[in-house]
């Protein structure tokens, strides 16, 4: 019965909304088919066929993760009634198309079952969102608020990761905003992961429930510059503060930073030290900058991870709880690499618009760290291509591959093994393949 609830519910609004235009466009009109509630109504149809593989052999022997999904995606967005009150609603359904052992790591298909084994994929389908939304207007001063499930992304200390479907949080989020600053809050109380349908409550690496997350940010965003602050926590868990800048000095030039502190409190504390990222704090820094000229675009990135943890190589942990997702946007985002106390990270990306329709590209990222006389080196390089159709035929069409190797080391819990006195070598290879399309029913 759940399957179908999310389909009929979108598809019931969509009646209402195409009776009320219809009604319309037949000059029969009545007070209701006029309400901006429906006529600014919208319902998108989108899918996605997305592969990801990877093979490593880092903490194992080597093994292949793979996963293969098609998905389809149905986004009701309402008007507003009385210029104030409206109704978004979401529905997402995932099929399983192929899938090996550890297969979740891919976060595409749903792990129905304990352990890595390939028989427990599964698709799933979900009512990501669903919530009720307010806005109020005086001069330039502006609020909106949602309350319910809803996906929240780079608000706060929160954000979503679209794979076959988004993580979802059960909540509330608002913003006020004058000009071009504006300020954001979020409290919620539960989440549904990107790879899964079931509500799940917060939880902290043993295991033991958090209550909610609350977070703030201020933002400022004109023509040249955007910077934020954001600042938030997990109910006595950890506590987070970060900033985000980006300059744009010329026409070619942009200057990009993100600082990120992560702090720990009560409940962190107490948890054994096999269970920690880091022993008392984490910070990352990172910099960056982008030259932008006609058909050449070039962007460099350089970081460095402060997360210092007692007999082992603690780490900058992205997210501040099980079950969510945390804000991070440096040039580091490759996995949970590159963010090792002591780590100095190098990330470049160069694209090449080869075609109107087809832009090709080369992603590498290098780090190092020291570990017990030993220089510990990792890395990776990514050949990419996007296509995206101009041609009016196929204009929500687009096509992205990006595959390629990289080199680590073994370990366990991001800790170093040693052979002999020597850091063990590790190698690997990814890639994956997205197809999107979307299309508007109204």
């Amino acid at each position: 019965m759940k399957k179908i609830i999310g389909p009929c519910l979108i598809a019931s609004l969509m009646s209402l909304t195409a009776n009320a235009t219809s009604s319309d466009k037949n000059n029969t009109t009545t007070p209701l088919a006029n309400n901006p509630f429906f006529q600014d109504a919208k319902l998108d149809i989108s899918t996605r066929n997305y592969w990801k593989y990877l093979k490593e052999d880092e903490s194992q022997p080597k093994e292949v993760h793979s996963a293969w999904g098609q998905n389809v995606i149905l986004k009701f967005e309402s008007g507003y009634f009385a210029d104030f009150i409206g109704f978004d609603a979401t529905y997402t359904g995932v099929i399983k198309l192929a899938a090996s052992d550890y297969f979740s790591t891919r976060a595409l298909l749903y792990n129905d079952g304990p352990g890595f084994d390939k028989s427990n994929a599964a698709g799933f389908n979900k009512m990501g969102e669903r919530y009720v939304k307010i806005k109020y207007a005086l001069d330039d001063l502006k609020f909106n608020a949602k309350g319910g499930w809803q996906i929240i992304k780079n608000t706060g200390i929160l954000t979503a990761s679209h794979r076959l479907s988004q993580n979802s949080y059960l909540g509330y989020s608002g913003q006020v905003s004058y000009e071009n600053l504006s300020l954001d809050a979020v409290y919620v109380t539960s989440s549904i992961n990107r790879d899964a349908p079931d509500k799940v409550h917060f939880l902290t690496k043993d295991n033991r429930v958090i209550d909610n997350i609350i977070s703030t940010g201020l933002n400022y965003k004109d023509k040249d510059l955007s910077a934020a602050y954001f600042y938030g926590e997990a109910d006595n868990y950890l506590r987070r503060h970060g900033m985000e800048l980006s300059y744009r000095a010329n026409q070619h030039l942009t200057l990009g930073s993100q600082i990120y502190g992560t702090y720990a409190l009560d409940d962190y504390k107490s948890m054994s030290a096999s269970r920690k990222e880091f022993d008392n704090h984490a910070w990352h820094y990172a910099f960056d900058a982008k030259w932008q000229q006609q058909k050449w675009g070039n962007k460099l990135g350089i970081a460095y991870t402060r997360a210092e943890k007692n007999n082992a190589i603690g780490y900058y942990a992205r997210h501040v709880s099980k079950n969510m997702r945390g804000r991070f946007n440096a040039m580091t985002s490759a996995g949970s690499d590159y963010m090792r106390d002591g780590e100095l990270a190098l990330s470049t990306a160069t694209d090449y618009l080869v075609t109107p329709d087809l832009k090709m590209g080369l992603l590498m990222n290098y780090g190092q760290f020291d570990y017990k006389s030993n220089t510990v080196r990792t890395g990776e390089v990514n050949v990419f291509g996007h296509w995206i159709p101009k041609d009016n035929t196929f204009k929500n069409l687009s096509i992205f591959a990006m595959f390629g190797p990289g080199w680590s080391y073994k370990h366990k819990n991001r800790t170093p093994t040693l052979y002999n006195g020597d850091v063990g070598r590790a190698h690997n290879l990814a890639g994956e393949i997205i197809i999107d399309y979307k299309f508007n029913l109204f």
